[in-house]
């Protein structure tokens, strides 16, 4: 039927195919990194504010995972984000945004029409940041306040700590 030889090469060509698919982990060593410094890429997020994330109640050191800028609003032109305190827009190159929206105590956030007249609405406001741990993730608002209390890793009154200052 089959040759010694032939049946040898169809085994090892069967263990060359199940190596190439078997599961390997990452190394740790060689994907570990600094978090002083670290640049993280936000959605819809065009600003600064890289806050360093606080150890966690196990000792671990977090990874910033979100920064949340204050407030944003869905137009069917692209969503337009801005500072909930200031008003500064912190998406510019989003082309449809008003330059600046400021909440205010009596009315709160509200979505302006944007630059072509759509109407927007309203889909997050918070100002904070979010750190990923082993153990869970921990989400705090800028004062420090933590916002996932029932995730038992998570240390209260953390505020943004930027690479340099406090924010």
């Amino acid at each position: 039927m089959f040759s010694t030889t032939y049946a040898l090469a169809i085994v090892a060509s069967l263990g060359v195919v199940a190596q190439a698919f078997s599961v390997r982990s990452p190394n740790p060593a060689i994907h570990k990194r600094a978090l002083t410094g670290q640049n993280v890429a936000f959605a819809c997020f065009g600003g600064g504010g890289d806050c360093e994330c606080p150890l966690d109640s196990t000792g671990e050191q977090g990874v910033l995972i979100n920064v949340f800028p204050g407030f944003q609003c869905a137009y069917p032109s692209g969503a337009c984000t801005w500072d909930d305190a200031t008003g500064v827009l912190t998406n510019p190159s989003q082309g449809n945004c008003p330059t600046a929206e400021a909440c205010t105590k009596d009315h709160g956030c509200i979505c302006p029409a944007d630059l072509i007249g759509d109407a927007g609405v309203l889909i997050f406001q918070f100002t904070g940041y979010q750190c990923a741990y082993a153990t869970g993730s921990c989400t705090y608002d800028f004062f420090g306040n933590l916002q996932s209390p029932n995730q038992g890793n998570c240390l209260d009154n953390k505020p943004c700590v930027q690479s340099g200052g406090d924010s």
